[in-house]
């Protein structure tokens, strides 16, 4: 990514006059991996804090899952679960293999240009921790997601919404769309055991997902 200087940062600014204004962005300090270099003002979307108080991020449930996302209170259905927010990235310098990658529709692509993506890795809200539940095993919904992603031509761009009424202690799960490389992840002989047993289907003869 560029490193912004005293003198450049004038030009981002003046390309993010409208997200300025309306108090939805901030810069963060990233320091560089290599000492010589220079501390690197990054533009970053803001979300809303309260949000983050209702989920807890824990250990999650899932056989090499990593952390995930649990519902602290209740939460019901149709509610917003969190914005995503996180660093606002372009086509120069989207990173490639990123994970925590999602892409701002294009019809607020007027609003946050030069941005198409928000990379919540380091600056995301609670619920980029939600993981991956498939919709579909062996051609049989499962019924584990229990949120969805929703984009939004507005800010906040992207949030997590409550599909069904979550109670407190319960791990968020969700879709992360048709084009997320699933497949490494997914064929690994724990996840598949787990998720089979979670949706109570037999999968010894036959695996297949959707998402």
């Amino acid at each position: 990514m560029k490193v912004l200087t005293a003198r450049n940062m004038k030009l981002v600014v003046s390309g993010l006059c409208s997200l300025i204004f309306a108090g939805i962005l901030s810069v963060a300090v990233v320091r560089a991996a290599e000492e010589e270099k220079p501390p690197r003002l990054v533009p970053i979307l803001k979300i809303d804090e309260e949000l983050d108080k209702r989920t807890v991020i824990k250990p999650s449930l899932i056989p090499g899952g990593g952390n995930g996302l649990y519902a602290a209170v209740n939460i019901k259905q149709g509610d917003v679960i969190g914005m995503l927010g996180g660093q606002l990235r372009s086509d120069e310098d989207y990173p490639p293999g990123n994970y925590y990658l999602a892409s701002i529709p294009e019809c607020a692509w007027e609003e946050t240009k030069p941005y198409k993506y928000l990379d919540s890795k380091h600056f995301g809200a609670h619920v980029s921790r939600i993981n991956f539940a498939p919709k579909k095993i062996n051609g049989i919904e499962t019924g584990l997601q229990n949120s969805a992603l929703r984009q939004l031509c507005n800010y906040p761009y992207v949030i997590f919404v409550a599909l069904r009424d979550i109670a407190p202690g319960t791990e968020i799960w969700a879709s992360y769309g048709p084009h997320y490389h699933y497949d490494q992840f997914m064929y690994e002989p724990a996840v598949k055991d787990f998720f089979c047993s979670q949706a109570k289907i037999d999968c010894r003869e036959q695996y297949s997902f959707e998402p």
